[in-house]
């Protein structure tokens, strides 16, 4: 097969519209083709609101339920999760969620001699390290709830 025919398989460009996307935003899920269309702030803006759909299609049976009010153990990490809607909105991207759940079971998970609790603590730390700015695996959403988390928990 030709090069010519695997570009026109390919999306374009969600922002520019004109090139094959090559790439996949992080934050918003948006194709993309280019850094410079990446880095476009006028055409590249994050939705953070859900999408939504006309709620007449829908029947009663598959309307989402109301959420439960989430409380977190700590509370002190209750309280900076309830003052901050930034953190709330973070927390609707599924690569976040997957990842801090991930953290958490490295945490938590049983150690059957294995692993002792600083161990963890190092394991859970350097996968977050990876996810963040400079790592191998940077991800924008995760390194956005780092940095607001550790600045609402060094200025309590």
């Amino acid at each position: 097969m030709n090069n010519r025919s695997n570009n026109n398989n390919k999306k374009l460009c969600g922002i520019c519209n004109e090139k094959p996307a090559n790439y996949k935003c992080p934050k918003c899920g948006v194709p993309y083709c280019s850094l410079a269309c990446y880095k476009d702030e006028t055409k590249h803006v994050h939705n953070l609101e859900p999408e939504t759909t006309n709620t007449s299609e829908k029947n009663d049976e598959e309307l989402p339920k109301p959420k439960e009010k989430t409380t977190l153990l700590s509370e002190n990490l209750n309280e900076i999760y309830e003052s901050t809607p930034e953190l709330k909105d973070l927390l609707q991207y599924n690569t976040v969620k997957f990842h801090l759940n991930k953290v958490y079971r490295i945490l938590t998970a049983d150690s059957s001699g294995d692993l002792n609790t600083e161990s963890k603590k190092q394991l859970a730390s350097d996968y977050l390290n990876t996810l963040r700015y400079g790592g191998i695996h940077y991800n924008e959403a995760i390194e956005e709830f780092c940095q607001i988390t550790l600045a609402k928990l060094e200025s309590d």
